[in-house]
This record gives structure tokens, C-alpha cells and sequence, in this order.
């Protein structure tokens, strides 16, 4: 929470500024132990921009906004001409006000506008304080030598009464002082010190004490653009009180390059650098870390990560752990476990305090440290550092980098879609539901910079948070999701529908035969056991036509139907007689959800409606031989037709009763290939790599394809695509691809649009085509099964699933 803090403290300082070393008259008014003050260049311009900010202007009048509008209220119906501060003060524990300071012209108080305004007069030490009360809310006014003060607080009007003659401004005050740009619409002056308080009222489910040892004073320049918030100034520190800052000191700001390691939906990072780590940390006598640049801290799917980066990959650090424990490999690389709970543990205070280093990985100059339980997390880090799919790669961050310095002492980013449910939590329970529904959707990072000056007692800050205005790069792919299991992927990867979200979500089986739905944000939402690997593919059911789908799946011994939790649906499980040889086929004969389960074990079948009874009204019970593929249901024409493929070559079509519709005039050597209509007739191939056609007369046609035997040939009704040895033919163009061991190509028909997939499973990489034959621009991908594609989330943007190495899954984005 410390870093998150980090960047709250500059965000907060948005919220208040300063004075010109040329004049000092406002400052004298300003309470003493004042918390943050807001310098006001010019009141109409600064308000204007803060009206016209496209972020702020998408704030759909939350609580929060009305709760700060009301408590400066009386602000609305003064017009200053001048500079002016606004400045907040604790007044007792949890309680803050606010004070206002500006030039007093005839014109200030919009007199007219107050119409509904009380007021009364108050002599305190002969001065003249006016009382006003404006829709309940009560606030105090004096004015001397032509400076107007109000407040929210009579305290505060009393204290500068008193002071304000004899007023003397700190040589350290002064010094930020003077570095502030008047071009700016406002500047911020922050005393940490002070301002840990004000955080902890805002935000009192966070850590926020950590702010007051941070530094001395800052002052910070804002500025507020349409598309962008950001501000620049200084910090100071004070070696005597030991500030956070102090420890850079004597250090030279390095580039940051973390973020090659950092996964693109990380929640937040944390990065150090330095010339030498022996000037950051002097206390600390370390030689493995002698070539050590770079140290950062960050988090996704709820995992804390530490990553170190050497000037190489040849250094003392790397050679000595490379002979720890190893607990696996991923993508040919080892993950180590270390059983040292003090290795590097307080090596990198103050900025990192907690520091899990269980397990680790290496990738070259690049040590990442994580708990046990991340391993996970860090197998999957692995898989998008190998496919440079880390955040270094990401269009938005190199654009939110661009406004940065190249080198920093110490960067802070956040992933504010990711970061919002944090920052909600640490809110007013009133404010939580409004700061989840801001969209930051436009807005995907904020940045904070330090730059320190090698060998002096400030550093330069520059915050930002900008509109991004990069759109990905079209025709490339991004890998959206790495996921691992917790054994090696036995099933691929497929897409099922969540019919409350209507998006899609993932299901898969591991080798242990545990079944895994998967959400879009790669969260495992339930693991359930079953008994044997799935036949085929999951398919989905509405059993009681409410719109609520199931999950209905075969195992050798048990059809399953399963609920959106993972529960079995009565009347199922069912078991079979003996054992299931094919997926169970599932007929919607008019998409009215009286569903048909046709069950096939060896050349037994059984037709059984949705609540598991045999439909006697179905004939056909099995034949002499085994069934070579699932049986298939074809509506041509109005008519219904149900084929079953025995392995002696005897094709059967039959009716919804299972009596013979067409009766082949021949048996067919059939290939591994399964029926299809094509062109109007029951189309598949044979061992020859012919294509065989029959017609409703049961006469059969014979088309020579150019392939032999091994082949595969799937098809839609007017697209044929086959594959043999290395050639894949869509159509009438063949594309020659490296000779390798491949799956069974497939057809998508996604808006229109034909794709075509097949996947090297040996040299892990996932192809995919149009309907012409032309390959899509960013294949082939990495991925080692068949794959699934459909829109997985809310964009209009395909998505493709597959699997990774060993226990990983794989999400792709088309953009």
C-alpha cells in the first residue's frame, strides 16, 4: 500500500499551492501547520480547466464531488483578480478545514448571488470578523491591508488575527519557493509531515503514516489539459530526520527497465534505481549485489513479485542461486526454490519492507522473487517475458513512458482498472460504489516519477495521468491471459458461454482429471474431479429453458451435466453400461430444447431425452460394428437426418426415429473424418483421399483431393479445407507449411468471416488463415493444442484460446 500511497500523496497535491518569491503578503495569513496549499494562478482559468478535463468531466456528480463543493461553498461567489491560496489544516483528531487567502478588490463578493445569506458581526482583538451562514454551513471572513481571509474554521480566523503581523516564512519554505512556475494553473506546497493526517481522512482503510517520513517539502506545479492531469516540482529531505528520499542521495538515477519482466495487467509497480547499490544502501555489506541497477516491487493476480536487474546476465548474484533447488521448468526455463529466508530480506529498505523470496526464476540479467503460493503466477510470467508480452511491449505504456524522463530514482506506475477496487476499498465505505464505477477505461495508467539530484537534499517529481490516445496496432496479436493449472493441460482449451455476463469464459482438464472453469480476468472459478478425460468437447445445454446453460460432458464411464457453480444437475451423473467410445451427440431438432442424448459404446447406441428416460420412440439401437466417429444430426431442406459411421465402412442415414432415410448404394472406406453436408450432400472422405459425396438417392460420387492417406479434410456447406503432410488447402490454395506433427485443421464462421487453425504441436505454434489462404498477420503464435475462437470479452475483438507448455493456458487478442 506504501507505493500506492505514493502516488495518492502527488494526486492530493493537486489540491494545493503557493507564492512567487516576489510576494510574500499571502503567506503571512496562512495557519501555522498547514497540510497542503493550493497557489491559484488565476481562479476563472484554473476553474475552467477543471470544468473542461475530460476525466473529470466523466465524474457523474458522485457524493464525494457534492460532499467538497459544499464544504468550500462560499468559494462560488467570490471572483478573485489575483493570486490566492487555499490551504486545509487539522483541527483535532480526523478533522480538517479550510482557509482561503486572496487580494480584497470591490468586486470580490458576488453580493447579488447571496441574497439567501446570513450574517452577523464578531470583534475579536479589534478586528472586525464577518459570520456567514450559507445553506447551514457556517464560515468566518476578516480583511486587513487589503488581504481577504476566509475559513471554514473561527479558530483559524482567530490564530491569523494573531499571527499574521509577525509572520515569518522558513528559508526552507522559501527554497521550494522559488522553483515554482507561474505559467502553471495552480502549484501545490505539501508538507508530509502534515498531510499523513489529511490521507488518513481521506483514505482511512489505507496504510498512510509511512507519507510523513517521506520527505521535507514539495512543490509541486499543476497542470490540467482535456486528455491530461500532471504535475512537476521538487521534494526535499533532511538527512537529520532521516527522510525516505535521504536515501537516494548519494545515488546517480539509472533507466528503468523492469517492466520487460512485468506483466501487462499488473496492479501496480514499484521501481529503484541506482549507479551503485553500496551508495543506496551503504549499511548493507552485499557482494552478489555489486552489479545490481534496478530493484522493484509489483503485483498481479494477487501476488507480490521483487525483481532485481544486473547490468548483465554474468554476475556473482546469478551464478550463486543458479545452484538452488529447482521446482520446475516452464518454457525451458527453471523456477528455484529457496529455503534462505534472509537473502537480500532488508537489503532494499526503506522503499521495500516485504520481501517474499520462497521461489524465483532467472531471465538473463533479470532475477524475479515471489511466496510459494505464486508460483503460478510466476510460471505464467515466464511465458509472456519468452513471448515479449510483457508490459514493455504495450503500445499504451510506451506512450505513458513518453512523458516521462528516460532515467528515475524512484517510478511508481499504477494500472488504474486494475488499481480502482483498491482504491475504492481504501475510501469512506459512502464513496466505495462511486469510485468503482468511475471508467478509467481511457486512462490505463498514472505514473510518478523521482529524479534525484546525486548528492543533494531534493529530488525533481513529474506525475501524469493522461488519455491514451494509442489504439493497438492492427493486424498484430497480444497475449491477454497466461494461466496455469495446478498439473499439465490434458484437454484443449475451449470458450463456453456465461449466460449472465453473455461473455465468454474458459473450461479445461488437467492430466489429474480435474475440470476447470476459467473467468475472462483468468481467475479460477471452480475445479471439480471427474472421473476419466473428457471425450470430445464440452458442449452446453438449457435444461429447464430458463436461459440458465449447463455443462454437459462425457468420460468413459459418466455423462455430466453441470450447473454455472460446478454442481451436478439431477438427474445426472449417469453412468454407462459399459463405457462410452464417443462424446455424447446432443440434438436440438428445433432449437426448442427438448434435447435428444445420443449415447454410443462400441456398436451400442441408446437415445435418452433431458431427464435421462430412453425415448422409445427411437428404433435404432446399434449395429454389428463399432462406430468409428460421433453421430451426427443434419437439417437439409426441412428434414432431419441422424448418420452414424460404422468402422466396416456402412454408412447409416437415418430419420428422427432411427428407421433408414437413405441407404447408401455402397460401403466406404472411411477415413478418420467425420460427416459433414457440403454442397448439399453427406460429405466425407475415405483412406485414399477421396472425397465422397452421396445424395438423397444413396448415390455415391468420388472426387480425387490431393492427399493420400493421413489426411484430414473438415468443411462448412461451401467451404473444403484438407491438410496432408505439410500442405493445407482452403479451397483451391494451398499453403505449404514446415514439415512437423499437426492437428486436425478447423473451420471458424465468426461474423461472416472464415478462419482456418491448425496448430504444429511439436514446434508449439498456432496458425491461422482467411478463407483465401492468407495467413493472419501476427501467426504464427505460440501455442501448443487445437485451438477455440470467439469473443471472449467485451470488445469486439476476436480472442483465441489454446494451450501453453505443460500446465499453462493461453489467451490470445486479434486486434
Amino acid at each position: 500500500m506504501k507505493r500506492i500511497l505514493i502516488l495518492l500523496l502527488t494526486i492530493l497535491s493537486i489540491g494545493c499551492t503557493t507564492e512567487t518569491p516576489k510576494e510574500y503578503s499571502l503567506l503571512a495569513y496562512v495557519p501555522q501547520n498547514t497540510a497542503t496549499i493550493i497557489q491559484i494562478q488565476n481562479f476563472e482559468s484554473f476553474r475552467s480547466e477543471l470544468k473542461n478535463n475530460k476525466l473529470l468531466k466523466s465524474f457523474r456528480k458522485p457524493s464525494f464531488k457534492k460532499d467538497f463543493n459544499d464544504f468550500v461553498k462560499y468559494l462560488d461567489y467570490l471572483k478573485p483578480n489575483s493570486k490566492s491560496l487555499l490551504c486545509l489544516n487539522e483541527l483535532g483528531n480526523d478533522s480538517f478545514e479550510y482557509t482561503f487567502i486572496t487580494k480584497f478588490h470591490p468586486d470580490l463578493i458576488a453580493t447579488d448571488s447571496l441574497a439567501k445569506l446570513t450574517t452577523e458581526k464578531i470583534t475579536y482583538e479589534g478586528n472586525s470578523i464577518l459570520k456567514t451562514t450559507l445553506n447551514n454551513r457556517v464560515n468566518y471572513s476578516f480583511t486587513a491591508d487589503s488581504i481577504f481571509v476566509n475559513s471554514s474554521s473561527k479558530v483559524l480566523i482567530e490564530n491569523c488575527i494573531r499571527s499574521y503581523k509577525t509572520a515569518t516564512i522558513p528559508e526552507t519554505f522559501k527554497k521550494v519557493y522559488t522553483t515554482i512556475d507561474e505559467t502553471k494553473s495552480a502549484t501545490i506546497l505539501a508538507n508530509p509531515k502534515y498531510v499523513s493526517p489529511l490521507l488518513k481522512k481521506l483514505f482511512p482503510n489505507a496504510a498512510t503514516d509511512f507519507v510523513s517520513n517521506f520527505g521535507a517539502q514539495a512543490a509541486l506545479d499543476l497542470s490540467i489539459l482535456p486528455d491530461e492531469i500532471s504535475f512537476t516540482g521538487i521534494v526535499t529531505a533532511n538527512d537529520s530526520l532521516g527522510h525516505m528520499l535521504s536515501s537516494l542521495k548519494n545515488t546517480a538515477p539509472n533507466a528503468y527497465k523492469m517492466a520487460k519482466v512485468i506483466p501487462p495487467f499488473f496492479a501496480h509497480f514499484t521501481a529503484i534505481t541506482f549507479d551503485a547499490y553500496e551508495k543506496f544502501h551503504p549499511k548493507t555489506k552485499n557482494s552478489l549485489l555489486d552489479a545490481l541497477e534496478e530493484v522493484a516491487t509489483f503485483e498481479f493476480n494477487g501476488t507480490t513479485f521483487t525483481g532485481l536487474r544486473f547490468i548483465s546476465s554474468s554476475n556473482e548474484a546469478i551464478t550463486q542461486l543458479q545452484t538452488k533447488p529447482e521446482a520446475s521448468t516452464i518454457r525451458n526455463v527453471k523456477i528455484y526454490t529457496n529455503e534462505d529466508a534472509t537473502l537480500f530480506k532488508d537489503h532494499f529498505t526503506p522503499f521495500i519492507n516485504d520481501f517474499d523470496n520462497s521461489t524465483f526464476v532467472i531471465l538473463d540479467e533479470y532475477i524475479v522473487f515471489a511466496e510459494a503460493e505464486g508460483l503460478r503466477n510466476l510460471a505464467m510470467l515466464i511465458g509472456m517475458y519468452k513471448d515479449e508480452q510483457t508490459l514493455f511491449y504495450q503500445k499504451n505504456y510506451q506512450e505513458a513512458i513518453a512523458n516521462l524522463s528516460d532515467e528515475s530514482s524512484l517510478l511508481t506506475f499504477v494500472n488504474l482498472g486494475k488499481f480502482k477496487e483498491t482504491f475504492a476499498k481504501s475510501v469512506q465505505k459512502k464513496y466505495q460504489k462511486e469510485i468503482t464505477s468511475i471508467n478509467f477505461e481511457e486512462y490505463p495508467f498514472a505514473a510518478l516519477q523521482f529524479t534525484n539530484e546525486k548528492g543533494s537534499n531534493y529530488a525533481h517529481v513529474h506525475g501524469i495521468l493522461k488519455r491514451n490516445t494509442t489504439k493497438p496496432s492492427e493486424n498484430t496479436v497480444s497475449q491477454q491471459l497466461n494461466i496455469v493449472l495446478d498439473n499439465p493441460v490434458a484437454t484443449a482449451p475451449q470458450f463456453v458461454k456465461n449466460h449472465i455476463t453473455k461473455r465468454k469464459e474458459i473450461i479445461v482438464q488437467d492430466d489429474k482429471n480435474a475440470l476447470y472453469l476459467i473467468s475472462t480476468a483468468g481467475k479460477v472459478l471452480w475445479k471439480k474431479q471427474l472421473d476419466g478425460q473428457i471425450l470430445g468437447k464440452v458442449s452446453q445445454v438449457d435444461l429447464y429453458k430458463n436461459g440458465r446453460l449447463q455443462l454437459a460432458i462425457t468420460t468413459p464411464q459418466t455423462f455430466y451435466v453441470l450447473d454455472r457453480k460446478g454442481e451436478t444437475v439431477k438427474p445426472y451423473p449417469t453412468k454407462a453400461k459399459s463405457a462410452y467410445t464417443q462424446p455424447v451427440a446432443i440434438f436440438d431438432y428445433d432449437k426448442s430444447k427438448n434435447y435428444r442424448f445420443v449415447f454410443t459404446e462400441g456398436n451400442k447406441v441408446a437415445m435418452r431425452d433431458k431427464k435421462g428416460k430412453t425415448v422409445s420412440g427411437f428404433k435404432f439401437s446399434g449395429s454389428e460394428n463399432d462406430f468409428i466417429n460421433p453421430p451426427q444430426h443434419f437439417r437439409v431442406r426441412s428434414k432431419d437426418y441422424i448418420t452414424f459411421q460404422e468402422s466396416n465402412g456402412k454408412l447409416h442415414i437415418l430419420s428422427r426415429t432411427g428407421k433408414p432415410r437413405i441407404t447408401p448404394k455402397q460401403n466406404i472406406q472411411f477415413s478418420d473424418n467425420t460427416m459433414y453436408i457440403h454442397n448439399n450432400l453427406f460429405t466425407t472422405s475415405d483412406r485414399k483421399g477421396n472425397l465422397i459425396q452421396v445424395d438423397g438417392k444413396g448415390q455415391i460420387q468420388q472426387t480425387k483431393l490431393p492427399v493420400a492417406e493421413n489426411h484430414a479434410v473438415v468443411m462448412t456447406t461451401k467451404t473444403l479445407v484438407s491438410f496432408f503432410e505439410n500442405k493445407l488447402r482452403i479451397k483451391d490454395k494451398t499453403v505449404e507449411l514446415d514439415f512437423g506433427s499437426y492437428s486436425k485443421p478447423n473451420i471458424f464462421l465468426i461474423q461472416n468471416k472464415i478462419y482456418v487453425t491448425i496448430t504444429d504441436t511439436d514446434a508449439q505454434k498456432v496458425y491461422l488463415f482467411d478463407s483465401n489462404a492468407k495467413p493472419i498477420a501476427g501467426f504464427p503464435a505460440f501455442g501448443s493444442s487445437v485451438i477455440d475462437l470467439g469473443n471472449f470479452d467485451k470488445d469486439k475483438k476476436l480472442e483465441l484460446v489454446t494451450k501453453g507448455e505443460n500446465n499453462t493456458v493461453l489467451v490470445y487478442k486479434l486486434n
